[in-house]
């Protein structure tokens, strides 16, 4: 976890699968005036993780570091798995969610576009059968991510944060997380929602964001032109000020529909 501290609500940022929390690093410059605890999802694979790996362990194990920095109330931002983590969160502890932001991802994985999903089943053979991840498979997939490709010294932070994960944990969460339909939970988030799509998302779908939309009591949905699955990397500025107004903005009198 990196922290950044400053005065305000604190900021929790979940990075995607593939992805790191290094992917945040321009939001958290963008909301400076704000702590900001940038999780690394991955760093449960150092420890005994093969009892409860997946969303659920993970939602878990940030509301414990929540716990540990004393932090009762927060604003979370996640992103793909990180984004399925924040459901869980939000579901689970709703008096614990100021405000939230979910990005590129959905109450379930059923629907992902096919090129994705092809990934992800590789991904879940190799952990499954004991393989190691190789270079070109992780440059592959964390490519999916976004539209561009950032400068390279960047990308290698990228490929790194993946090769040195278990691949065995990663395809663990993986399967997890496609056993997972939160649509019945959805109603239980009281925090104002922010759900972002980028129009190039490789993975969600319009109708994954449709439903959030639709079934989180108090939210909206926006779609980002040009902007692939993590558009914090692909139109960081843009992403910046969308989730900037929407933590800024007086919490709504009455709760109504996102449809």
């Amino acid at each position: 976890m990196t922290r950044a501290s400053a005065p305000g609500t604190p900021v929790v940022l979940l990075h995607p699968w593939f992805g790191c929390w290094q992917f945040w690093t321009s939001t958290m410059r963008h909301l400076a005036g704000r702590p900001c605890y940038a999780v690394d999802l991955y760093s449960p694979a150092a420890g005994e993780w093969s009892a409860a790996p997946g969303p659920t362990a993970l939602a878990d194990a940030v509301v414990a570091m929540m716990d540990a920095e004393g932090l009762d109330r927060v604003d979370v931002v996640g992103n793909s798995v990180g984004g399925i983590v924040a459901q869980v969160i939000a579901s689970t502890v709703p008096e614990r969610v100021r405000r939230l932001v979910l990005v590129g991802t959905g109450a379930s994985t059923q629907g992902a576009l096919p090129g994705f999903a092809r990934a992800v089943d590789r991904w879940i053979e190799t952990g499954r059968d004991g393989g190691a991840a190789s270079r070109a498979a992780a440059e592959d997939t964390i490519g999916m991510l976004f539209t561009g490709r950032p400068d390279a010294a960047t990308w290698e932070t990228y490929v790194q944060a993946v090769l040195g994960t278990d691949p065995a944990y990663l395809a663990a969460v993986l399967g997890a997380a496609r056993k997972l339909d939160l649509t019945p939970r959805l109603a239980r988030i009281t925090a104002p929602t922010l759900v972002v799509r980028g129009s190039r998302d490789c993975a969600r779908t319009a109708e994954h964001a449709a439903v959030l939309a639709a079934e989180i009591p108090s939210a909206r949905s926006v779609e980002m032109p040009g902007a692939g699955h993590s558009p914090m990397v692909d139109r960081p500025d843009r992403f910046s000020d969308l989730v900037s107004a929407h933590l800024d903005e007086e919490a709504p009198e009455t709760v109504g529909s996102g449809r």
